[in-house]
C-alpha cells in the first residue's frame, strides 16, 4: 500500500471519528447543529466528490471528503429526528444563494468550475454555523472541528502530487474548519 492510500484511509478515519464525536454531542445535546448547513453540505459535498470522480478519477486524496459527505448526512438526519437543531427562517436566504451556487454547478461540464461552485456554495451554507460560533461558541464546541482541520490537513499532504483541482476542497474545508476552532476556542468575546 503506497503512502497516498495510507494518508488517505487515515484522513478519511480521522474525519469519520471527528463527525461521530460531533453526531453524539448532537444526541447528548451538547452541541446544536444547524441542520440547513448540515444537509447542504452532504448534499454539495456528495456533489463535488462525484464530479471530481468522474471528471478526474478517484483519488484518496477524496476519501476525506467521502467519509464527510456520510458524516454529514448521518449528523442532519440524527439532528432532525431528535428535535436537536438550529434553524433561523433568516437562514433562508444562505439556503437561496447556495442553491444559485448548485444551479451553475449542475449546469458546468468542467471540473473546475463545478468544484469552485462547490465549495462557494458549500461556505454559503456554512454561514448560518459560523454565525452561530460567533454568538455562541459553546453551542458549537466541539474537537470535531480540530480533528476536521487534521483531516483536511493531510488531505492536503496528498494533493501536493497532483492537480491542483484535488487541493481546492481540502483547503476550504482547512480554513472553514480551523476558522470554526478560532471561534469556539481562541477567540475571546
Amino acid at each position: 500500500m503506497n503512502i497516498e492510500k495510507i494518508i488517505g484511509l487515515l484522513a478519511g478515519l480521522v474525519i469519520a471519528s471527528a463527525q461521530s464525536i460531533y453526531l453524539f454531542n448532537t444526541l447528548k445535546k451538547k452541541v446544536r447543529p444547524s441542520v440547513l448547513s448540515w444537509a447542504g453540505w452532504a448534499c454539495l459535498m456528495g456533489t463535488s466528490l462525484v464530479a471530481q470522480i468522474i471528471g478526474k478519477g478517484w483519488q484518496w486524496s477524496l476519501m476525506g471528503i467521502g467519509c464527510s459527505t456520510a458524516g454529514c448526512l448521518a449528523i442532519a438526519g440524527t439532528a432532525l429526528l431528535s428535535g436537536n437543531y438550529s434553524w433561523h427562517r433568516r437562514d433562508l436566504k444562505y439556503l437561496f444563494i447556495g442553491l444559485a451556487c448548485v444551479v451553475i454547478y449542475l449546469l458546468s461540464s468542467n471540473a473546475w468550475v463545478t468544484t469552485l461552485f462547490a465549495v462557494i456554495a458549500d461556505a454559503v451554507l456554512g454561514i448560518p454555523t459560523l454565525q452561530k460560533a460567533w454568538r455562541d461558541p459553546a453551542s458549537e464546541r466541539s474537537p470535531a472541528w480540530i480533528l476536521g482541520v487534521l483531516s483536511s490537513s493531510l488531505a492536503l499532504t496528498i494533493c501536493i502530487h497532483h492537480d491542483v483541482i484535488y487541493a481546492l476542497f481540502p483547503a476550504y474545508l482547512f480554513f472553514f474548519n480551523g476558522t470554526l476552532v478560532y471561534l469556539t476556542r481562541m477567540r475571546r468575546k
